[in-house]
């Protein structure tokens, strides 16, 4: 009796088991979304009107992810990295704006991944030359075509910083870590580098393949994706060329890979075509047919975004659906997607309208005044009807100190869409992404010309500018209008006042 309650009881806690484990998520490429569509973004567009940017043109058009360039060739990381190695090279080169472009983008449900450049890493190197290259004639640091330091693949101190890094990145909560330059040097002087550590039992493959194992077990638990950029020619060598990148090495320890198949940078000859670079669908196709023979691991191409006209990007998509592939991400240095947008627009016969950031002034005319006070003054009255703005600083007062003492902080207090008009009429330079920081430096300029003051000497007064005409920032302004500021100043910082007693006063 005792022993068939006791396999009853072992067989209920293998079924609760059984069941966990079921319901459990499952790590690795099961989870990752097969029709990723991703543009890549610079370290300068993890701004507020470049993601806007972003985020307009991709809901659009079907992308639905972003690459956000967080470990650079020079060893700079972007976002705040409470690495003890990093702080103390001096990689640390953050202003929160990493932190702020994930948040952004993770809120309108976009897939996130961070491309971290791995064995380039001029910092590293040049504050820890015992884990960089070496050049054997000088005995110093190896550096390739553009003059930076690489670190040594063969270290495991190199290797376990990155992946320290990784999982910082993994913390912040993107979706995916994805390895660039996870290769050997391919450029310069590759006849004078000696590799220290490397003691001939693992050949560049190996050693990359090595890398990535221990990376794939330091990272799979958090769930987090893993994928690796190569070069194009990977797709069609069976041997390493020299880089160390081999896909049947690669692909077991990674779920997505990531070929940069740009139809511009494959030889001459390549295809038995002088100038492959003009058969953008047959290189594409091609090339991802081979890849495919040869591992199932997702495979999410580069596009070429740069050089080519939108035709050209379009035939890259054209040959990747032939192909059955139904991931891919664009590449450009700049994070310049116009010509992206247009053959997307194409694509999707429709006409992509611009973005608008915020209203114009012709949209905002129509709104009721608007004070804004600050703790014991009106730092902004504007009437939109009538089409003027009293702005004025304010000092510290009993203790209390006022966030509007610099004239920045008083100057954005205006519409974003007023900064336009009178940029504009002032015939000041900006553009449509110019962001609201600049725009009120170039006013702050405007300002101080028009009142011929030093801005370091400037105290809380109103200033009065009728951005309907002219356009010029002035110390004096009609009587009607200073009275209505009075007042408004009188009604906002006063209790149980008599308003019209207020207006006969001034009157």
């Amino acid at each position: 009796m005792k022993q068939t309650r006791l396999i009853r009881y072992i067989l209920h806690k293998s079924t609760l088991i059984l069941a966990v484990l079921i319901s459990m998520p499952a790590f690795g490429s099961a989870n990752t979304p097969e029709k990723i569509k991703a543009l890549y973004l610079p370290s300068h567009c993890f701004t507020e009107r470049k993601i806007d940017e972003f985020v307009h043109y991709a809901k659009l058009a079907g992308i639905n992810a972003a690459v956000l360039h967080v470990k650079d060739p020079h060893g700079r990381i972007r976002w705040k990295s409470n690495n003890l190695q990093a702080a103390e090279i001096g990689a640390v080169a953050s202003t929160g704006l990493v932190e702020s472009t994930l948040r952004e983008l993770r809120a309108q449900g976009f897939w996130t991944v961070a491309k971290l450049d791995l064995f380039v890493d001029h910092l590293l190197v040049s504050k820890r030359p015992d884990m960089g290259i070496i050049d054997i004639q000088s005995g110093n640091p190896w550096s390739d075509q553009m003059g930076l330091y690489w670190a040594n693949p063969f270290n495991h101190e190199v290797w376990q910083y990155n992946i320290a890094l990784c999982k910082e990145l993994v913390r912040l909560g993107f979706d995916e870590i994805q390895f660039d330059y996870i290769r050997f040097p391919s450029d310069g002087n590759l006849s004078a580098i000696e590799y220290p550590l490397a003691t001939g039992q693992l050949n560049k493959t190996q050693c990359i393949g090595k890398f990535l194992e221990l990376a794939h077990t330091e990272l799979k638990p958090t769930g987090v994706t893993i994928s690796v950029d190569l070069f194009g020619m990977v797709a069609w060598k069976t041997v390493d060329f020299g880089v160390g990148q081999l896909i049947e090495t690669i692909a077991p320890h990674v779920d997505v890979i990531c070929p940069m198949l740009y139809p511009s940078h494959f030889p001459s000859g390549f295809l038995g075509k002088k100038n492959p670079g003009e058969y953008p669908q047959e290189i594409m196709e091609l090339s991802l047919q081979r890849m495919k023979s040869r591992t199932g691991k997702i495979i999410r191409p580069w596009i070429q975004g740069f050089w080519y006209k939108p035709g050209d990007i379009n035939a890259q998509l054209d040959g990747l659906s032939v192909s059955g592939t139904t991931a891919w991400s664009v590449w450009n240095p700049s994070g310049n997607y116009s010509t992206t947008y247009r053959a997307l627009a194409v694509r999707l016969n429709q006409t992509f309208p611009a973005p608008q950031f915020y209203p114009s002034v012709s949209e905002i005319i129509h709104k009721d005044e608007r004070i804004i006070p600050g703790n014991h003054r009106v730092v902004n009255l504007t009437n939109y009807k009538q089409g003027y703005s009293i702005i004025s600083l304010e000092e510290s007062k009993n203790g209390s100190k006022s966030a509007y003492s610099t004239l920045i902080k008083v100057l954005e207090t205006l519409d974003e869409g007023i900064m336009d008009r009178i940029l504009t009429t002032r015939k000041i330079p900006f553009s449509r992404l110019t962001s609201k920081y600049n725009k009120k430096i170039r006013l702050s300029h405007l300002l101080c010309k028009d009142l011929q003051i030093d801005p370091r000497r400037f105290r809380p007064k109103a200033i009065y500018i009728d951005w309907q005409n002219g356009c010029r920032f002035s110390g004096a302004m009609p009587e009607d209008r200073l009275i209505n500021y009075r007042i408004a100043a009188e009604v906002t910082f006063a209790k149980d006042i008599d308003v019209y007693a207020i207006m006969s006063k001034q009157l």
